[in-house]
Protein backbone atom coordinates (compact mmCIF):
# COMPACT_ATOMS: atom_id res chain seq x y z
CA UNK A 1 0.00 0.00 0.00
CA UNK A 2 1.42 3.37 -1.06
CA UNK A 3 -1.61 5.67 -0.70
CA UNK A 4 -3.53 5.71 2.57
CA UNK A 5 -6.68 7.82 3.06
CA UNK A 6 -7.91 8.24 6.64
CA UNK A 7 -10.09 11.32 6.10
CA UNK A 8 -12.66 12.01 8.80
CA UNK A 9 -11.67 9.05 10.98
CA UNK A 10 -10.51 9.04 14.59
CA UNK A 11 -6.84 8.12 14.35
CA UNK A 12 -4.53 8.19 17.40
CA UNK A 13 -1.51 10.45 17.07
CA UNK A 14 0.79 7.49 17.79
CA UNK A 15 -0.50 5.64 14.72
CA UNK A 16 0.14 8.62 12.44
CA UNK A 17 3.60 9.06 13.98
CA UNK A 18 4.46 5.42 13.24
CA UNK A 19 3.26 5.70 9.64
CA UNK A 20 5.52 8.72 9.13
CA UNK A 21 8.62 7.62 11.03
CA UNK A 22 8.79 3.81 10.84
CA UNK A 23 10.58 2.36 7.83
CA UNK A 24 8.36 -0.73 7.86
CA UNK A 25 5.56 1.38 6.36
CA UNK A 26 5.70 2.10 2.65
CA UNK A 27 3.12 4.90 2.57
CA UNK A 28 4.05 7.59 0.04
CA UNK A 29 0.86 9.65 0.14
CA UNK A 30 -1.12 10.02 3.35
CA UNK A 31 -4.43 11.88 3.63
CA UNK A 32 -5.64 12.83 7.12
CA UNK A 33 -8.01 15.68 6.30
CA UNK A 34 -10.60 16.36 9.00
CA UNK A 35 -9.20 13.55 11.17
CA UNK A 36 -10.90 13.71 14.56
CA UNK A 37 -8.94 14.90 17.61
CA UNK A 38 -5.72 15.32 15.63
CA UNK A 39 -2.78 16.52 17.73
CA UNK A 40 -1.12 18.96 15.34
CA UNK A 41 1.95 19.56 17.46
CA UNK A 42 2.72 15.85 17.78
CA UNK A 43 2.31 15.51 14.04
CA UNK A 44 4.69 18.41 13.48
CA UNK A 45 7.24 16.81 15.78
CA UNK A 46 6.95 13.54 13.87
CA UNK A 47 7.55 15.30 10.56
CA UNK A 48 10.57 17.18 11.88
CA UNK A 49 11.98 13.91 13.21
CA UNK A 50 11.40 12.21 9.86
CA UNK A 51 13.45 14.85 7.99
CA UNK A 52 16.24 15.14 10.59
CA UNK A 53 19.75 15.45 9.08
CA UNK A 54 20.80 12.12 10.63
CA UNK A 55 17.98 10.15 8.97
CA UNK A 56 18.82 7.06 6.95
CA UNK A 57 19.22 7.24 3.19
CA UNK A 58 16.01 7.11 1.12
CA UNK A 59 13.90 8.24 4.06
CA UNK A 60 11.33 9.45 4.81
CA UNK A 61 9.22 7.25 2.59
CA UNK A 62 6.28 9.62 3.00
CA UNK A 63 6.32 12.11 0.14
CA UNK A 64 2.90 13.77 0.31
CA UNK A 65 0.58 14.74 3.16
CA UNK A 66 -3.00 15.95 2.71
CA UNK A 67 -4.12 17.72 5.89
CA UNK A 68 -5.46 21.24 5.24
CA UNK A 69 -8.24 20.65 2.72
CA UNK A 70 -11.73 19.21 3.37
CA UNK A 71 -12.46 15.51 3.28
CA UNK A 72 -14.62 14.01 0.53
CA UNK A 73 -17.68 11.79 0.37
CA UNK A 74 -16.95 8.21 -0.55
CA UNK A 75 -18.75 6.20 -3.21
CA UNK A 76 -20.66 3.05 -2.34
CA UNK A 77 -22.16 0.34 -4.55
CA UNK A 78 -25.45 1.35 -6.14
CA UNK A 79 -26.90 -2.08 -5.46
CA UNK A 80 -25.98 -2.78 -1.86
CA UNK A 81 -26.94 -6.45 -2.23
CA UNK A 82 -25.17 -7.06 -5.55
CA UNK A 83 -22.21 -8.76 -3.88
CA UNK A 84 -24.40 -10.96 -1.66
CA UNK A 85 -27.31 -12.17 -3.80
CA UNK A 86 -28.05 -15.20 -1.65
CA UNK A 87 -27.45 -13.91 1.85
CA UNK A 88 -28.86 -10.39 1.63
CA UNK A 89 -32.60 -10.21 2.08
CA UNK A 90 -35.41 -8.63 4.01
CA UNK A 91 -36.22 -4.97 3.79
CA UNK A 92 -32.74 -4.05 2.42
CA UNK A 93 -33.45 -6.11 -0.72
CA UNK A 94 -36.68 -4.32 -1.52
CA UNK A 95 -37.05 -2.04 -4.53
CA UNK A 96 -37.70 0.98 -2.31
CA UNK A 97 -34.46 0.44 -0.40
CA UNK A 98 -32.52 0.13 -3.64
CA UNK A 99 -34.03 3.38 -5.00
CA UNK A 100 -33.18 5.13 -1.74
CA UNK A 101 -29.61 3.84 -1.89
CA UNK A 102 -29.33 5.06 -5.50
CA UNK A 103 -30.39 8.59 -4.55
CA UNK A 104 -28.06 8.57 -1.56
CA UNK A 105 -25.19 7.78 -3.89
CA UNK A 106 -26.18 10.58 -6.27
CA UNK A 107 -26.26 13.00 -3.35
CA UNK A 108 -22.84 11.83 -2.19
CA UNK A 109 -21.43 12.20 -5.71
CA UNK A 110 -22.80 15.76 -5.95
CA UNK A 111 -21.28 16.58 -2.55
CA UNK A 112 -17.95 15.05 -3.55
CA UNK A 113 -17.92 17.05 -6.79
CA UNK A 114 -18.63 20.27 -4.90
CA UNK A 115 -15.92 19.51 -2.34
CA UNK A 116 -13.50 18.69 -5.15
CA UNK A 117 -14.06 22.10 -6.69
CA UNK A 118 -13.21 23.68 -3.34
CA UNK A 119 -10.17 21.47 -2.94
CA UNK A 120 -8.83 22.41 -6.39
CA UNK A 121 -9.69 26.07 -6.01
CA UNK A 122 -6.07 27.00 -6.67
CA UNK A 123 -6.82 26.92 -10.40
CA UNK A 124 -10.57 27.52 -10.41
CA UNK A 125 -10.88 31.24 -9.81
CA UNK A 126 -9.14 33.99 -7.81
CA UNK A 127 -9.92 34.36 -4.13
CA UNK A 128 -9.50 32.57 -0.82
CA UNK A 129 -8.82 28.87 -1.26
CA UNK A 130 -9.29 27.63 2.31
CA UNK A 131 -12.68 28.06 3.96
CA UNK A 132 -10.80 28.77 7.19
CA UNK A 133 -7.20 29.53 8.01
CA UNK A 134 -5.07 26.43 8.65
CA UNK A 135 -4.77 25.52 12.34
CA UNK A 136 -1.55 26.74 13.96
CA UNK A 137 -0.71 28.56 10.74
CA UNK A 138 2.64 30.02 11.82
CA UNK A 139 3.90 26.70 13.22
CA UNK A 140 2.78 24.80 10.13
CA UNK A 141 4.44 27.35 7.86
CA UNK A 142 7.80 26.62 9.49
CA UNK A 143 7.25 22.86 9.22
CA UNK A 144 6.24 23.03 5.54
CA UNK A 145 9.28 25.14 4.78
CA UNK A 146 11.57 22.69 6.63
CA UNK A 147 10.06 19.75 4.69
CA UNK A 148 10.68 21.38 1.31
CA UNK A 149 12.05 18.94 -1.29
CA UNK A 150 11.21 15.99 0.98
CA UNK A 151 7.50 16.07 1.84
CA UNK A 152 4.81 17.97 -0.05
CA UNK A 153 1.49 19.23 1.36
CA UNK A 154 -1.91 20.32 0.07
CA UNK A 155 -0.75 23.84 0.90
CA UNK A 156 2.38 25.82 0.08
CA UNK A 157 4.45 28.59 1.57
CA UNK A 158 3.88 32.05 0.12
CA UNK A 159 6.72 32.93 -2.24
CA UNK A 160 6.13 36.70 -2.28
CA UNK A 161 9.33 38.80 -2.38
CA UNK A 162 8.89 40.13 1.17
CA UNK A 163 9.48 36.61 2.50
CA UNK A 164 12.95 36.41 0.98
CA UNK A 165 15.61 36.11 3.68
CA UNK A 166 18.57 36.46 1.32
CA UNK A 167 17.91 39.37 -1.06
CA UNK A 168 20.45 40.06 -3.77
CA UNK A 169 22.74 43.04 -2.99
CA UNK A 170 22.08 44.32 -6.49
CA UNK A 171 18.35 44.41 -5.85
CA UNK A 172 17.44 47.77 -4.31
CA UNK A 173 13.67 47.30 -4.48
CA UNK A 174 11.78 48.58 -1.45
CA UNK A 175 10.45 45.15 -0.57
CA UNK A 176 13.96 43.75 0.04
CA UNK A 177 14.38 45.98 3.10
CA UNK A 178 14.62 44.04 6.39
CA UNK A 179 12.05 46.45 7.84
CA UNK A 180 9.29 44.99 5.67
CA UNK A 181 10.41 41.36 5.83
CA UNK A 182 7.71 38.77 6.61
CA UNK A 183 8.37 35.40 8.23
CA UNK A 184 7.05 32.29 6.42
CA UNK A 185 3.29 32.18 5.89
CA UNK A 186 0.95 29.64 4.33
CA UNK A 187 -0.44 30.92 1.02
CA UNK A 188 -4.22 31.16 1.30
CA UNK A 189 -5.34 33.19 -1.75
CA UNK A 190 -5.14 32.29 -5.44
CA UNK A 191 -4.68 35.34 -7.65
CA UNK A 192 -3.92 36.01 -11.29
CA UNK A 193 -1.23 38.26 -12.68
CA UNK A 194 -0.77 41.84 -11.52
CA UNK A 195 -3.41 44.26 -12.79
CA UNK A 196 -0.60 46.59 -13.77
CA UNK A 197 2.09 44.48 -15.45
CA UNK A 198 0.39 41.08 -15.60
CA UNK A 199 3.30 39.43 -13.79
CA UNK A 200 4.69 39.02 -10.25
CA UNK A 201 8.19 39.54 -8.80
CA UNK A 202 8.50 35.81 -8.01
CA UNK A 203 7.01 34.79 -11.36
CA UNK A 204 3.86 32.78 -12.03
CA UNK A 205 4.14 29.06 -11.36
CA UNK A 206 3.27 26.22 -13.74
CA UNK A 207 3.27 22.49 -13.09
CA UNK A 208 5.51 21.97 -16.12
CA UNK A 209 8.34 24.40 -15.40
CA UNK A 210 8.24 25.58 -11.76
CA UNK A 211 9.88 24.22 -8.63
CA UNK A 212 7.69 21.55 -6.97
CA UNK A 213 7.77 23.52 -3.71
CA UNK A 214 5.57 26.19 -5.33
CA UNK A 215 2.83 23.71 -6.24
CA UNK A 216 0.33 22.25 -3.75
CA UNK A 217 -0.97 18.71 -3.85
CA UNK A 218 -4.19 18.62 -5.85
CA UNK A 219 -7.32 17.12 -4.31
CA UNK A 220 -8.60 14.46 -4.23
CA UNK A 221 -5.51 12.32 -3.54
CA UNK A 222 -4.59 10.09 -6.50
CA UNK A 223 -5.43 6.44 -5.93
CA UNK A 224 -4.00 4.94 -9.15
CA UNK A 225 -0.61 6.65 -8.96
CA UNK A 226 1.33 7.46 -5.80
CA UNK A 227 3.80 9.87 -7.41
CA UNK A 228 4.06 13.44 -6.19
CA UNK A 229 4.43 14.72 -9.76
CA UNK A 230 1.03 13.33 -10.64
CA UNK A 231 -0.51 14.51 -7.36
CA UNK A 232 0.54 18.09 -8.17
CA UNK A 233 -0.48 17.99 -11.82
CA UNK A 234 -3.72 19.90 -12.55
CA UNK A 235 -4.58 17.81 -15.64
CA UNK A 236 -7.07 15.65 -13.75
CA UNK A 237 -9.28 18.69 -13.08
CA UNK A 238 -9.41 19.90 -16.68
CA UNK A 239 -6.30 22.08 -16.79
CA UNK A 240 -3.01 21.50 -18.58
CA UNK A 241 0.47 21.47 -17.00
CA UNK A 242 1.15 24.96 -18.37
CA UNK A 243 -1.79 26.54 -16.51
CA UNK A 244 -0.38 29.47 -14.54
CA UNK A 245 -0.75 29.68 -10.80
CA UNK A 246 0.01 32.41 -8.27
CA UNK A 247 -0.87 32.09 -4.60
CA UNK A 248 -0.09 34.53 -1.80
CA UNK A 249 -0.62 34.93 1.93
CA UNK A 250 -2.86 37.61 3.41
CA UNK A 251 0.08 39.70 4.64
CA UNK A 252 1.44 39.99 1.10
CA UNK A 253 -1.96 41.10 -0.20
CA UNK A 254 -2.74 43.69 2.46
CA UNK A 255 -3.65 47.07 0.91
CA UNK A 256 -2.92 45.82 -2.61
CA UNK A 257 -5.76 43.34 -3.20
CA UNK A 258 -9.45 43.99 -3.86
CA UNK A 259 -11.73 41.64 -1.97
CA UNK A 260 -14.58 42.25 -4.42
CA UNK A 261 -13.15 41.92 -7.95
CA UNK A 262 -9.89 40.21 -6.86
CA UNK A 263 -7.61 42.63 -8.69
CA UNK A 264 -4.20 43.10 -7.16
CA UNK A 265 -1.04 45.09 -7.84
CA UNK A 266 2.41 43.59 -7.42
CA UNK A 267 5.23 45.11 -5.37
CA UNK A 268 7.00 46.42 -8.48
CA UNK A 269 3.93 48.33 -9.70
CA UNK A 270 2.56 49.59 -6.40
CA UNK A 271 4.67 50.56 -3.39
CA UNK A 272 2.96 50.52 -0.02
CA UNK A 273 4.85 51.41 3.15
CA UNK A 274 3.90 48.70 5.63
CA UNK A 275 6.66 49.05 8.19
CA UNK A 276 5.52 48.88 11.84
CA UNK A 277 3.65 51.96 13.08
CA UNK A 278 3.79 53.58 9.66
CA UNK A 279 0.84 51.98 7.90
CA UNK A 280 -1.59 54.57 9.30
CA UNK A 281 0.66 57.41 8.13
CA UNK A 282 0.99 56.13 4.58
CA UNK A 283 -2.22 57.59 3.17
CA UNK A 284 -1.33 61.09 4.36
CA UNK A 285 2.17 60.73 2.91
CA UNK A 286 0.73 59.49 -0.39
CA UNK A 287 -1.63 62.45 -0.56
CA UNK A 288 1.26 64.88 -0.10
CA UNK A 289 3.50 63.11 -2.61
CA UNK A 290 0.78 62.77 -5.22
CA UNK A 291 0.82 58.97 -5.28
CA UNK A 292 -2.35 57.29 -6.48
CA UNK A 293 -4.01 55.04 -3.93
CA UNK A 294 -5.13 51.87 -5.68
CA UNK A 295 -6.73 49.97 -2.75
CA UNK A 296 -8.60 51.47 0.19
CA UNK A 297 -10.58 49.63 2.87
CA UNK A 298 -10.08 46.34 1.03
CA UNK A 299 -11.55 47.59 -2.27
CA UNK A 300 -9.92 48.86 -5.45
CA UNK A 301 -10.43 52.61 -5.75
CA UNK A 302 -10.96 52.76 -9.50
CA UNK A 303 -13.91 50.35 -9.62
CA UNK A 304 -15.31 48.72 -6.51
CA UNK A 305 -14.88 51.47 -3.92
CA UNK A 306 -16.59 53.99 -6.19
CA UNK A 307 -19.47 51.58 -6.67
CA UNK A 308 -19.79 51.05 -2.92
CA UNK A 309 -19.83 54.80 -2.29
CA UNK A 310 -22.44 55.39 -4.97
CA UNK A 311 -24.65 52.63 -3.58
CA UNK A 312 -24.28 54.00 -0.08
CA UNK A 313 -23.35 50.56 1.23
CA UNK A 314 -19.97 51.58 2.56
CA UNK A 315 -17.74 48.93 4.09
CA UNK A 316 -15.33 48.42 6.89
CA UNK A 317 -12.88 46.31 4.87
CA UNK A 318 -11.14 43.20 6.05
CA UNK A 319 -7.64 44.54 5.97
CA UNK A 320 -8.16 48.25 6.56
Amino acid sequence: MQTLILDGLTVPADVITEIITRESFNIRILSIRDVQHLNHRKLQQALMYAIRPSRRENTPKLQGLYIFGPKYARRHHANICSDMPTSCGGVMASQGAQIGAHWNIRSEDALAEDMARKGTGWYEKPGQVFDKAPILEFEWAEVIQACERLISFDAVICSGPRHSSDPSPANKAWYTSPEVHISPRIATHAIGGCSGCGRAPEGLATAKYSQPSRLPLMAPPPVHSSTIKYAKMPTHIGYGPEKKLLIRCMDCLRNRYCQSCHKWWCEDCYEVDLRPNLAAQWEAQSARSGKIVKVHMGLCVETCLVGEMMSGAGGDGMWG
